[in-house]
């Protein structure tokens, strides 16, 4: 994700190539500007996701401003994402709502959706733990990956999940990451390729191996969260 500003950032007169400070962003642009980068990758709630009206109307981000999200059951019903910015305005701290986020879903994986939207935010405003271009270091390694986690649909579990058949048809055997994963998914391979429809496109030794794997698992499978 392109890391979200709360200070603009212009070429200096003298020297183009140097960044110089510029003032405070407006909350709005702010605001709009995550949520068109949540809705890029389908990490908007699903009920709402809006400003506070003290934001409103061109007032800037306080200088030096920072953040915080706090995620929780609501009151009556569905679990709501709140977004602060805190600040000291003198020698006093400040702290203020700047977004809210709410879903009407109260199950487990409507509260594993909620942080995980409150891990993108962090991101966005953070940079992902990226280095800035204005302190990038020339010549720099790049760090080694990392894992990530992914929040599915039921259509979108779907879908993957009949990839990774296909692909386990495909290579037999040898498909032991594609297996791997798909049991994640599915729990059972041989009882998901029956509903599937796919049994008889499975020799017999390689059935067998399938039913043999599925005797040996001992974790739950793991369905719309998953971490790869």
């Amino acid at each position: 994700m392109k890391q979200i500003e709360f200070e603009r950032w212009e070429p200096d007169a003298e020297n183009p190539r140097r960044l110089t400070y510029a003032g405070q962003r407006t909350a709005e642009d702010v605001f709009h500007e995550l949520e068109a980068q949540l809705d890029s990758v389908g990490y908007l709630p699903n009920e709402y996701f809006i400003m506070d009206w003290r934001w409103e109307h061109g007032r800037q981000i306080p200088k030096g401003a920072d953040f915080f999200c706090k995620t929780d059951y609501g009151g009556s019903e569905g679990i709501y994402l709140d977004v602060y910015l805190e600040w000291q305005e003198g020698d006093k701290p400040k702290k203020e709502c700047f977004i809210t986020g709410k879903t009407l879903g109260e199950s487990g994986a409507d509260l594993d959706r909620m942080f995980l939207i409150s891990s993108a935010i962090t991101k966005a405003f953070r940079g992902d733990n990226s280095v800035h271009a204005r302190y990038m270091v020339v010549g720099g390694q790049s760090e080694p990956a990392e894992t990530m986690s992914l929040n599915l649909s039921p259509d979108e579990q779907r879908l993957v999940a009949q990839a990774l058949a296909e692909q386990r048809i495909r290579l037999g055997p040898q498909a032991e990451g594609e297996e791997k994963l798909l049991r994640r998914m599915v729990g059972n391979v041989t009882e998901y390729m029956d509903a599937a429809g796919l049994a008889d496109r499975l020799d017999e030794h390689d059935r067998d191996l399938l039913t043999q794997h599925d005797g040996e698992q001992e974790t739950a499978p793991v369905m719309g969260g998953m971490q790869l």
